[in-house]
C-alpha cells in the first residue's frame, strides 16, 4: 500500500521532526542551538525531504530559513502524525498523555493550576506541561499545533480555524491590606479615589494594555491614577500586596490566596476592564488526539465558574 514511499530514501521521522523544528526556531542555526555539526546535519535532512518530495520545503531570506506553502502543509502533517504515534506509545506503556498549555503568569497561577489540581485529585490520566505565551502569541502557537490549548483572553481569539470555549470571567478589584488601611477603608465605591491619593498602589506596567485601559477608566470617572511600582505580572503584584507596603489592583479569582487580611475595593472604573477567559485549541488537535476532548470537558465544567 505505501510502497511508492519507500521505494527512495530521503524520509525518516528523525528528518520529519527537524523540518518541524527548523520551522518553528525560523531558521537552522536556532533550531541548532548553534552547533555547527547539528547545523550541517540539519541543512543535508532538510534538502533529502526535498529531494524525497520533489518540491521546495524552504527559502532562506537573510538569515532566517522560512518555510514555504509546501513545507507549513508537511510541518502539520508530520506534527499530527507524530502526535498519533506519541499517544499511541503512551496508551501502550501505559503511561499518562502529555497535553501542553500556553498561557500568561496570571492565568496559569489562578485558571489553569487549580483544574490541574484538581485533574492530579482524580487521578486523570494526564501530563501537562505550561508554557508561558503573551495572550497574542498564541493563536499561532495554537494554528501550528506548537501546543495543544492556550488560555487566553476571548477577545484575543480572532484568528480563523480556532476553537473555544469560554471558561472564566475575569473581574478585577482594588485590594487593601488591612494593616495599612485600617479604618480609614470600609471597602465602598467611594473609598476607592481616597486611597488612590493615600497609599502606593502596584499592578501592571504603563506599558501593558491593562495600564492603559485602567488610566483611561479612572480618568472617565475624574480620578487620577498613581503607580508607585509598575510590574510585568499580576502575580508580582500580588506579592507586593502580601508585602504589606502596597496596594493593588488584581483580577478577582486571586482572592483564595490573599487570605483574610486584605480588604476588597470595587469601582465602576474597574468594572469596565471585565473580560472573558477562554481556552482554545486547533480543531485538529481532536482529530489526531481525541483524548484531548476530555481535557476540554474538565476545563469547561460550569462549576469552574
Amino acid at each position: 500500500m505505501f510502497e511508492h514511499l519507500f521505494a527512495e530514501r530521503g524520509l525518516s521521522l528523525d528528518r520529519l521532526k527537524t523540518l518541524i523544528e527548523v520551522g518553528r526556531a525560523g531558521s537552522i542555526a536556532a533550531a541548532a542551538r548553534g552547533d555547527s555539526a547539528r547545523q550541517s546535519l540539519y541543512s543535508r535532512q532538510i534538502k533529502e525531504l526535498e529531494e524525497f518530495f520533489g518540491v521546495e520545503l524552504a527559502l532562506r531570506r537573510g538569515k532566517v530559513l522560512a518555510l514555504t506553502k509546501p513545507g507549513w502543509e508537511l510541518v502539520r502533517l508530520a506534527s499530527e502524525s507524530l502526535c498519533l504515534l506519541d499517544d499511541f506509545k503512551s496508551r501502550s506503556r501505559n503511561m499518562p498523555y502529555r497535553f501542553t498549555i500556553g498561557a500568561g503568569d496570571s492565568l496559569h497561577a489562578w485558571v489553569a493550576a487549580p483544574v490541574l489540581a484538581e485533574i492530579q485529585r482524580r487521578g486523570l490520566p494526564w501530563l501537562f506541561a505550561l508554557e508561558n505565551l503573551r495572550n497574542s502569541e498564541i493563536p499561532l502557537k495554537l494554528q501550528n499545533m506548537d501546543v495543544d490549548f492556550g488560555i487566553v483572553r476571548t477577545s484575543a481569539l480572532e484568528s480563523e480555524g480556532l476553537e473555544s470555549r469560554v471558561i472564566r470571567s475575569m473581574d478585577y478589584a482594588l485590594y487593601v491590606p488591612a494593616a495599612l488601611g485600617g479604618r480609614k477603608v470600609r471597602g465602598t465605591e467611594d473609598d476607592f479615589p481616597r486611597l488612590l491619593e493615600m497609599f502606593p498602589l502596584a499592578t501592571l506596567g504603563s506599558a501593558s494594555g491593562f495600564f492603559t485601559s485602567l488610566k483611561r477608566n479612572c480618568a472617565e470617572s475624574g480620578i487620577r491614577l498613581r503607580v508607585q511600582c509598575e510590574t510585568q505580572s499580576f502575580p508580582f503584584a500580588a506579592r507586593m500586596l502580601k508585602s504589606g507596603a502596597f496596594m493593588a489592583v488584581l483580577p478577582c479569582m486571586v482572592e483564595p490566596e490573599l487570605g483574610k487580611d486584605f480588604i476588597k475595593v470595587t469601582h465602576p472604573a474597574l468594572d469596565r476592564l471585565s473580560r472573558s477567559i477562554s481556552l482554545a485549541w486547533n480543531p485538529r488537535l481532536l482529530r489526531v488526539r481525541p483524548s484531548a476532548k476530555r481535557v476540554i470537558d474538565v476545563f469547561s465544567s460550569p462549576e469552574r465558574g
